[in-house]
Order: C-alpha cells, then sequence, then structure tokens
C-alpha cells in the first residue's frame, strides 16, 4: 500500500519517514484521493471561511451593511486560509473583501455625514434661539 504525505499529499518513497516535497514528518496513511480506471481525482478542502464572508457581504449589502464588518473579517479569514490550501476560496474572500469594504466605508461616510449636519442644526438653533421662521 502506498504512503502519501498529510501535509501536501505527494506519494511517499517506501519506508520514508520524511516527504521529500515539503520536509514534513509523516504518518502511514492511504491515499485521500479516489482513483477511477487509473485516473485519480483529487479531493480539494473547501475554504468554508471564505464562503461564509462572502455569504454575510451579499447579506449585509442587501440589508443596509450593518453586518459588512462581520463579512470583512470572515472574508480575511478565509483569504489566509486560501493562500494555505493552494488559493481554494480566494476568488470567493476577495470579493467578500470588496463588498465589506465598500459597505463599510459608505456607512462610516453616512455616519459622519448625519453627526456633522445634525451638529450644524443644533448649532445654527442656539444662533437663532431655536426657532425656525
Amino acid at each position: 500500500m502506498a504512503k502519501f504525505c498529510s501535509e501536501c499529499g505527494k506519494e511517499l518513497k517506501e519506508n520514508s519517514n520524511i516527504c521529500e516535497n515539503c520536509g514534513k514528518k509523516t504518518e502511514e496513511k492511504t491515499n485521500p484521493n479516489v482513483s477511477v480506471n487509473n485516473t485519480v481525482y483529487v479531493q480539494k478542502k473547501t475554504n468554508g471561511f471564505a464562503i461564509a464572508g462572502f455569504v454575510i457581504s451579499l447579506v449585509s449589502l442587501l440589508c443596509c451593511g450593518g453586518t459588512s464588518w462581520l463579512g470583512l473579517v470572515f472574508s480575511i479569514i478565509g483569504l489566509v486560509n486560501a493562500n494555505k490550501n493552494e488559493g481554494e476560496g480566494k476568488g470567493l474572500a476577495i470579493a467578500g473583501i470588496v463588498i465589506s469594504a465598500i459597505l463599510l466605508l459608505l456607512l462610516i461616510s453616512l455616519y459622519a455625514l448625519g453627526f456633522v449636519t445634525s451638529f450644524a442644526e443644533g448649532f445654527d438653533r442656539g444662533f437663532n434661539g431655536g426657532y425656525y421662521y
């Protein structure tokens, strides 16, 4: 039975305890990939954080951006994981980061505008005696 590296998935030489490809100390495991008719199908890991970050960003887009910070956090974690998992989910993570960042900037701008206008209105009322004619 062939041995495969648990880190990178490469086949190990017989009686080898260290992977020549990545240098990780190995344990004896069977091939995690599926072989049908001498064709090997590689099972890729899914990137749950990238998917969650993208979905939360889209939901935040539809719900006025209240959870965009959460989508940004999940997407950043997903991007870090994508770099470790050979790019799996990288596109979703980047899309989640872009959507969340735009929503956060928009929300901060709107809150700042609301604060400035309410402050200016209160300041103006103070000089006019609080009444509008």
